[in-house]
Order: structure tokens, then sequence, then C-alpha cells
């Protein structure tokens, strides 16, 4: 039976988050390592489509929330009937529920 594909979307803070991991490796390291990592990422978000729910949930976090990672970014993304939605790309090494707690400006 073939698996059902939902549309992926990626909210604009997950965008932002995209462009600043991009930034950064373009500062330290290169364009052709900030290049990969943001295709490995844009790949898991493409994965998510087909098998979203087999990723980890992240309750503790945000209730509904899941990740995926992508070393050494987690990617949280929530799944709604026909759509996963990423919401953010974040580095494993932050404090996942004070950047989701943060009030919208």
């Amino acid at each position: 039976m073939p698996r059902e594909l939902r549309r992926v979307i990626w909210a604009p803070k997950s965008r932002k988050d995209l462009q600043e991991v991009w930034r950064y490796y373009e500062r330290v390291a290169s364009a052709e390592i900030a290049d990969k990592l943001l295709r490995e990422i844009e790949a898991a978000g493409r994965r998510l489509a087909v098998n979203a729910l087999m990723w980890r949930r992240r309750d503790e976090v945000l209730p509904g929330l899941r990740s995926v990672l992508v070393h050494p970014y987690t990617i949280f993304f929530r799944v709604h009937e026909e759509v996963v939605q990423i919401v953010r790309a974040l580095h494993e090494r932050r404090d996942f529920t004070k950047a989701f707690s943060r009030r919208r400006r």
C-alpha cells in the first residue's frame, strides 16, 4: 500500500533559522560547507512528507511538536492532517524549551 504524502511547509522562523545557519557556516567554514548542511536539512524536510510520524515526539518542549536530527541541528515540526509544518531549525546545544517559550514580538 503506497504511503500518503503530506505537503511540507517551512514557517517564517524556520526560514530565518536556515539563513542564520548558512551565514554562520559560510563565515566560520566555507560557502560549500554551508550549502551542504542546508541541503541535508532540506532533504530531511522532504523526507518528512512520507514518514513524519516516525520521528520523536517533543511534547516536553511544546505539545504536538516532533523533531528530527540533522547533526548538529534539530528540526522541529508539527504534523497536521495533510501538512507537515517545519517550525524551527535549532542547534542541538540550544535550550529548546527556552527557544519556544519566548514571546512573539
